[in-house]
């Protein structure tokens, strides 16, 4: 279980963000690793910390969707249509 979410808490860990979403830590990893090779969730916001990795929680929240597996990713994304 992962440490309790303030209110006014910006940036959550993988697994507050994973608790917050309501899914499994491997698909908030999974979800991060799309973003980071560019192939989807492109309007999360992600910060290093040390050796961890922060996701902004107005970004989960304005977020329409979060894919966690990549072929449910647009195949089109990133490139030009």
């Amino acid at each position: 279980m992962a440490r309790q979410i303030t209110t006014f808490q910006e940036w959550l860990n993988i697994d507050q963000a994973a608790e917050y979403l309501g899914v499994s830590r491997r698909s908030i990893l999974n979800a991060i690793e799309l973003c980071k090779c560019n192939i989807a969730n492109v309007d999360l916001k992600l910060k290093k910390f040390g050796s961890k990795t922060l996701v902004s929680r107005t970004s989960i929240d304005e977020s329409l969707e979060i894919i966690t597996n990549k072929k449910h990713a647009p195949q089109n994304m990133g490139g030009i249509v």
